[in-house]
């Protein structure tokens, strides 16, 4: 479903915002805390990535002096 249609129907809308692990954190601690929020009733889930000026980020905005 496009996000656009949630809005649609003039009710409250539920997401929930992750934020993808550190490098030095394993990927299954997302996907656990993901099973742990299964049974609630979200229209989406949106994921931030680079959020606070990662140093993944920090790298891809640095200018050549």
């Amino acid at each position: 479903m496009d996000l656009s249609t949630l809005f649609d129907h003039k009710r409250v809308i539920f997401s929930l915002e992750i934020f993808p692990p550190k490098k030095d954190t394993p990927y299954n601690v997302i996907y656990n805390t993901l099973l742990k929020l299964r049974g609630l009733p979200v229209d989406f889930i949106s994921v931030t990535y680079g959020a606070g000026g990662s140093a993944a980020q920090r790298e891809k905005t640095k200018s050549p002096r």
